[in-house]
């Protein structure tokens, strides 16, 4: 058995008088935040900030703080892989343009909190998501 650590951000920013929460498309045409692997010496915390910043080209963030973690099971290449990963609440305060990484996503985009969760599919993840929005506002 393999373990891997990952780490990501349910982003939020308000424009305009409007909540906004970021969500990626991933490699596999599903909704999810961003999200990936914490590398050797890196904190969750900055593993996530990096993650964030590399997968949309955000990089006014700041963590807010701790949503939770996910973990969860699945098989890589007939490996058998249990997952941990730390999820942040984080919010952006600039006027960036998202610069989607498409070697690992296939895009992202900024969506009003209810559509974001109908987004979601992965199980675990819209509790997670509407706890963050909880977080974040009293929304969810």
């Amino acid at each position: 058995m393999d373990r891997q650590f990952a780490a990501g951000g349910i982003v939020f920013r308000e424009k305009d008088g409007k909540r906004r929460v970021l969500l990626i498309k991933d490699s596999y045409g599903h909704w999810i935040w961003p999200k990936g692997h914490i590398e050797k010496g890196e904190s969750p915390e900055e593993a996530a900030l990096r993650e964030v910043s590399e997968e949309t080209g955000l990089e006014s963030l700041r963590i807010l703080g701790s949503i939770g973690k996910q973990e969860y099971w699945f098989t890589l290449k007939g490996e058998k892989i249990f997952k941990t990963v730390y999820v942040f609440l984080m919010e952006n305060a600039g006027d960036e343009k998202l610069r989607a990484q498409v070697s690992e996503i296939e895009k992202a985009e900024w969506f009003e909190p209810e559509e974001a969760v109908g987004k979601i599919e992965y199980e675990g993840s819209r509790g997670l998501l509407e706890k963050g929005l909880r977080m974040y506002g009293g929304e969810g």
